[in-house]
């Protein structure tokens, strides 16, 4: 067990992850690395908000990679991302605002399900999968893709838009397709970028 302190540029506060679990010294410094860069271009976004004063960091080679309830976060060292560290990270921060974040951003590019209740009986039917409003969408789609989902995956690639341009093409939905030749140019990484405007941020979190 570990802990990890990440002191927020814009804020006096500092976040806390204690890790449990084992894992490997270039696991966990993989992992530190990916936090602290994390906060780096997201920090903006955790003024005036409540936060948990500790996130639990459960390592467990057996399990999966996930954001549970407020404040737990599970990871599988095995083959472990900086991109998954960020998905998950990306969850914990529109949980913080009460998931308002991914709600902002599934109206502002006119995204959601054609017919909720008939993708959840049928989940396997492309049909009634979450509709991308003004694509593209960061890495393409599958049957468990969510507004909640769009947003993690849109802090994740606004991170790291060289590797989620590679992503987007190897599945199918390149950039270009849709006129754009990075992430950063999207609606969605235009939306995000605002958010970490100060300016622009007060008026869009209003």
């Amino acid at each position: 067990m570990s802990l990890h302190l990440v002191q927020l540029r814009h804020t006096a506060r500092e976040m806390r992850f204690e890790f449990v679990g084992s894992t490997r010294a270039e696991q966990e410094e993989m992992l530190i690395a990916a936090i602290n860069h994390f906060y780096k271009v997201t920090d903006r976004l955790y003024v005036n908000i409540a936060t948990p004063a500790l996130y639990t960091v459960h390592l467990d080679a057996k399990g999966g990679n996930n954001f549970q309830k407020q404040d737990q976060i599970h990871f599988n060292p095995l083959n472990l991302t900086e991109w998954t560290v960020t998905h998950e990270l990306a969850h914990s921060l529109d949980s913080a605002h009460g998931w308002r974040l991914s709600k902002m951003m599934r109206e502002h590019t006119g995204s959601g399900f054609r017919c909720k209740a008939l993708h959840q009986v049928w989940p396997q039917w492309k049909l009634f999968w979450y509709r991308v409003g003004s694509p593209p969408p960061p890495c393409g789609i599958d049957k468990n893709f969510n507004a909640v989902e769009d947003f993690a995956e849109t802090v994740t690639a606004f991170i790291f838009p060289e590797e989620a341009y590679r992503r987007a093409a190897a599945r199918g939905y390149p950039y270009e397709k849709w006129g754009y030749g990075n992430f950063h140019a999207t609606l969605r990484g235009r939306f995000l970028a605002k958010l970490f405007e100060p300016e622009k941020q007060t008026a869009l979190l209003s």
